[in-house]
């Protein structure tokens, strides 16, 4: 029997927030603030509009991370599955994780 491997990718993962932007954002032909308009009409609380702002200017730089409550709002504004973009935070931060401890593949 033999013994299946997976190697590792040698290359960082795409940031959440730039897949946001490239795929999404820049596919769909929306800017970064009529994207925030649609996530305050989603946000079921009372967020300001500046800091939703601040929030996915970040996220698409790649200065802040994908938090499963943003994953959500994202999802229900884009109409995908919130586990997509949590799956592609978690392959960033694992794959962070093990440049940092040398994990060699």
């Amino acid at each position: 029997m033999s013994t299946i491997t997976k190697k590792r990718p040698k290359r960082r993962p795409e940031h959440p927030g730039a897949i946001l932007k490239r795929v999404w954002l820049d596919e769909l032909g929306y800017t970064q603030s009529h994207f925030v308009e649609l996530l305050v009409e989603k946000s079921p609380t009372d967020i300001k509009h500046s800091t939703m702002q601040t929030k996915l200017n970040e996220l698409v730089r790649g200065k802040r991370s994908m938090t499963a409550d943003f994953a959500v709002l994202i999802s229900q504004v884009l109409d995908t599955n919130p586990k997509l973009w949590m799956n592609l935070q978690s392959n960033l931060d694992i794959w962070e994780a093990e440049q940092r401890m040398n994990v060699v593949a």
